[in-house]
């Protein structure tokens, strides 16, 4: 009786296990398919980076580095 039981829960466990790694490799080359799809009708267009040098600043003006700062004093005087 316990030896029918731990035999029909064996071959569950066996359909169960062989069901997902079936469905996850199903998966995985349906992923790979559909990449390979994809880069061959949608190529990545490759941009060209700009050779236009940035300030050291990162583009903050002068003006808004000078408003946060008097701003940082203010606070700082008050405290």
């Amino acid at each position: 009786m316990v030896a029918d039981l731990l035999l029909e829960a064996a071959g569950l466990m066996l359909i169960g296990m062989v069901t997902v790694f079936t469905f996850l490799f199903v998966l995985v080359l349906l992923l790979q398919l559909m990449s390979k799809v994809i880069q061959r009708y949608f190529p990545v267009k490759v941009v060209e980076k700009s050779h236009k040098i940035e300030d050291s600043n990162n583009g903050v003006s002068p003006a808004i580095i000078a408003a946060i700062s008097a701003a940082v004093h203010q606070y700082r005087q008050k405290q």
